[in-house]
C-alpha cells in the first residue's frame, strides 16, 4: 500500500536517515533563531539579487511572486523603466513619465490584472567543437499573468519550448509530450490568498524558495540544488512573509505533476529566510530536503537529497554589488559535498552591467562497489569562471553575452536576446 508516494519500508529507511542528521538540523535551527534576532533589528528588506543597491523595500513591491521572479507589478514596470534600462540623454525639466503598461506602455491593464510576456533567444559558441555555433531561436517564449479578486489571486504562465526527452532543463516544465518538436510549457501556475499586508499563501506549481534567485539558471549552485527558474519548479503549497526587516518563504513540495511516473517525483520541503542590515547588506539561510523513489537524472532508487546553506548580497556603493551563496550537499549513498558561487556586478552607467562570477562544485563521491575514483566535481573540487556583459538597452529589451570557462568542460560563449512585454 502506498501513502503519499512512499512504500512503508522506505518510510522506515527515510526516518533512520533523518534521525542520523537531526543534530545538524538542530544546529541549523539555532542559527536561524540567532539570525532572526540579529536582523530583526535591521532596516527594511530589499528586492531580489543586485537590485539591493537601489534600496527597494521588498520583492513583493515589484513582483507578483513575493520572493521575486518573472511577473512584474505596475510599480515594478515603472521601476524597470526608470532604474533598470539605459537612458541615453539627460532629461530636462519634468522627468519622463515611466511606462507601466504592457507592450511598451500601449495597454494599461486594470489594477487587479497583471499581464506579461517573455521571449529569449540563445546563440551558443564552442570554438573547440566540430559544430562550433548553435542558434536556438526559442529559448523562452512565455505569456504570464495574475488576476486578483479581493485577497484572492490566480496566475501562471504558458509558453513554448523545445528540449530532448528526459533533458535536465525544459522537459520538467512540459505540458505536452511531443518528442520531435516544440511543446507547451507551464513553469508556474497557482491560486493563492493574501493575508493582510505581509503574508501570502499559494498552492500550485511554484518557484522553490531557496538561495539567491538569479537569472543564470545553469550555474552549478542552481543545478546542484535543483532550484533554477527554468524548469525546477514543483507543485506544492507555500507560505511567504515579507516584512520590513525580514522576508521568508517555506514550501511543502508535493512533486512535479508534469513529470512521470510517480517514482520520479521529489517530495519534501524548501525554505529560506533573509534579513537586511545597515549598509545595504543582506544575508540569509536556505534549506531543502526531498525524497524520490527513483532519481530522474541519476537513476538512484530511494533517493534523498539535501541542501543547506547561506547567501549574501552587499552593495558597498551604488554601482557595485557582491553576491555569494554556499550550500552543503547531502545525498543518499554518497559523501557530503558542497557548491557555491561569488558574483561581482559593476554598473558604470545605468543599464550596462559587467559581471564576474566564480563557482565551485563537489557533489561528493558516490559510495558504490567497486570503489569509485574521485574526479573534479565528484570527490574533488571543480572550478568555473564567468565573464559577462548585460545591457538593458531599452525599455523591456536586454542583450547579454557570457564567456564561461569551466574545468573539464569546453569553453563556451553565450549570446542572449531578451524581450519582455
Amino acid at each position: 500500500m502506498r501513502c503519499f508516494g512512499f512504500l512503508p519500508a522506505t518510510v522506515v529507511q527515510y526516518a533512520r536517515f533523518m534521525k542520523e542528521r537531526i543534530g545538524r538540523w538542530i544546529r541549523l535551527a539555532s542559527l536561524v533563531v540567532a539570525f532572526a534576532f540579529v536582523f530583526g533589528r535591521s532596516t527594511t528588506a530589499h528586492a531580489y539579487a543586485w537590485m539591493i543597491k537601489h534600496e527597494y523595500t521588498s520583492c513583493a513591491t515589484c513582483h507578483a511572486d513575493p520572493s521575486g521572479g518573472e511577473l512584474l507589478t505596475k510599480y515594478g514596470r515603472a521601476t524597470s523603466d526608470i532604474v533598470l534600462r539605459m537612458h541615453y540623454k539627460k532629461q530636462d525639466g519634468e522627468p519622463e513619465t515611466p511606462k507601466t503598461g504592457v507592450l511598451w506602455g500601449l495597454w494599461d491593464t486594470p489594477d487587479n490584472l497583471l499581464i506579461s510576456g517573455s521571449y529569449r533567444s540563445l546563440t551558443v559558441m564552442r570554438p573547440d567543437q566540430a559544430d562550433p555555433v548553435k542558434f536556438i531561436p526559442v529559448m523562452v517564449a512565455d505569456l504570464g499573468g495574475q488576476l486578483t479578486l479581493g485577497n484572492f489571486m490566480v496566475g501562471g504562465t504558458i509558453g513554448l519550448g523545445r528540449s530532448a526527452r528526459g533533458a535536465v532543463h525544459g522537459a520538467p516544465a512540459q505540458v505536452t509530450t511531443n518528442e520531435d518538436g516544440y511543446n507547451l510549457l507551464s513553469r508556474t501556475h497557482y491560486v493563492g490568498m493574501k493575508l493582510g499586508d505581509s503574508v501570502w499563501v499559494r498552492g500550485g506549481r511554484l518557484n522553490l524558495p531557496f538561495g539567491v534567485r538569479m537569472p543564470e539558471h545553469t550555474t552549478w549552485v542552481r543545478d546542484a540544488t535543483r532550484t533554477d527558474r527554468d524548469s525546477d519548479q514543483q507543485h506544492g503549497v507555500s507560505l511567504a512573509y515579507v516584512g520590513e526587516r525580514i522576508r521568508m518563504e517555506a514550501m511543502a513540495i508535493a512533486g512535479n505533476y508534469q513529470l512521470g511516473p510517480d517514482r520520479y517525483r521529489e517530495r519534501g520541503y524548501s525554505l529560506f529566510i533573509e534579513g537586511v542590515g545597515a549598509g545595504n547588506i543582506a544575508a540569509g539561510l536556505s534549506s531543502k530536503v526531498t525524497y524520490a523513489g527513483e532519481d530522474r537524472i541519476t537513476g538512484e532508487v530511494d533517493s534523498v537529497r539535501q541542501a543547506h546553506g547561506m547567501m549574501m548580497r552587499w552593495a558597498p556603493v551604488q554601482s557595485l554589488v557582491v553576491m555569494a551563496e554556499f550550500d552543503a550537499l547531502f545525498r543518499s549513498r554518497a559523501d557530503a559535498g558542497y557548491v557555491g558561487f561569488t558574483q561581482i556586478d559593476y554598473e558604470p552607467v545605468g543599464g550596462l552591467h559587467f559581471l564576474l562570477t566564480g563557482e565551485m562544485l563537489d557533489e561528493g563521491l558516490a559510495i558504490q562497489s567497486p570503489a569509485p575514483v574521485s574526479a573534479p566535481g565528484q570527490g574533488q573540487p571543480k572550478f568555473g569562471f564567468w565573464a559577462s556583459i548585460d545591457w538593458f538597452l531599452y525599455t523591456q529589451l536586454e542583450v547579454r553575452i557570457d564567456a564561461i570557462a569551466r574545468q573539464n568542460e569546453p569553453f563556451t560563449l553565450l549570446g542572449q536576446f531578451h524581450l519582455y512585454l
